[in-house]
């Protein structure tokens, strides 16, 4: 929710909360009301800029020396529009006037190709050089990996699901259990409202963490009653909670590091390594069976 300096809080409506992975965390986020358009057209040259969302950004008139203000550029575009009219743009591709409004069109079909991949796709691209951190920051951002139950017969994934839901309950316990209860309702009417009790929910359970105009930027664009006051008021008055880091850890890459595949001794040590934290074997062994994570290491003979 941070914003950039001198940019007025916008927070749109939102619908509902969902668990997402990213590449080095999990979290839950807010699921905001909104459509996702494409298009393209002439602007002036001094009107266009990379971030027309920027009031900072330069305009392209400023950027290249052969465009004159009042120069016509063709431009390519991708944006998001929110129930409440706001719109947002996400993307453009600016082209020379002399450009033919078919290669225009091209260039917005491949914008549209370029996003319509799958998250799996657009992580397996970062793999192909040396991405860096705002890489992966920038396929997160769009190509959002939205977590779901897996099925039980796969045992791993479905594990590794359930215990980041125990992780994350440890700061927004209501929220997760809500979460359940809507992954389980099949009625589309009586999931969409408790989905909206997820968003009140998760919304209060994050009080310690808001700015004072956050909060007033949700009330103008999130109008789900007042109930969620009372929940807010009574997080505030209690310690701001926090999350294990050795349970996060253990959620977030039991599977990416091969941690199931494990003796508690090598774990704890690969613990260590990672968080400077030391457990014991036993009580690695016992956060483990706690969030439910099933070992699939093959049995080893004794040391002698």
């Amino acid at each position: 929710m941070s914003q950039p300096s001198g940019k007025p809080i916008y927070i749109p409506p939102f619908s509902s909360v969902r668990l997402v992975e990213c590449w080095d965390h999990f979290e839950l986020v807010f699921m905001p009301e909104m459509k996702i358009f494409y298009g393209y057209g002439k602007v002036k040259a001094s009107q266009a800029s990379s971030a027309p969302d920027d009031p900072t950004a330069k305009p392209m008139s400023a950027i290249w020396d052969e465009w004159a203000p009042e120069t016509e550029i063709w431009c390519a575009i991708r944006w998001y529009e929110f129930q409440d009219g706001h719109k947002e743009h996400s993307d453009m591709c600016y082209m020379r006037p002399d450009s033919t409004e078919e290669y225009v069109k091209n260039k917005m079909e491949e914008l549209r190709s370029f996003y319509a991949g799958t998250p799996d796709d657009a992580r397996l691209l970062l793999e192909c050089y040396q991405a860096k951190e705002e890489d992966y920051d920038f396929v997160d951002d769009n190509w959002p990996k939205y977590q779901t139950e897996p099925d039980p017969n796969k045992t791993g994934e479905y594990d590794v699901y359930h215990a980041r839901l125990k992780v994350l309950s440890e700061l927004s316990s209501k929220t997760i259990d809500l979460l359940k209860i809507a992954n389980a309702v099949k009625d589309p009417i009586k999931r969409n409202y408790i989905e909206r009790e997820i968003v009140q929910s998760y919304f209060a359970e994050l009080a310690h963490y808001l700015t004072e105009d956050q909060i007033l930027a949700w009330q103008n664009n999130n109008p789900i009653g007042t109930g969620w006051m009372c929940e807010f008021a009574e997080v505030m008055g209690k310690p701001r909670r926090t999350i294990s880091p050795v349970n996060y850890e253990l959620a977030l890459n039991w599977l990416r590091a091969k941690y199931n595949e494990m003796t508690e001794k090598e774990l704890s040590i690969s613990i260590f390594k990672r968080l400077w934290l030391w457990l014991n074997p036993a009580a690695i062994k016992k956060r483990r069976e706690r969030l439910g994570l099933t070992t699939k290491r093959k049995p080893r003979f004794p040391e002698k």
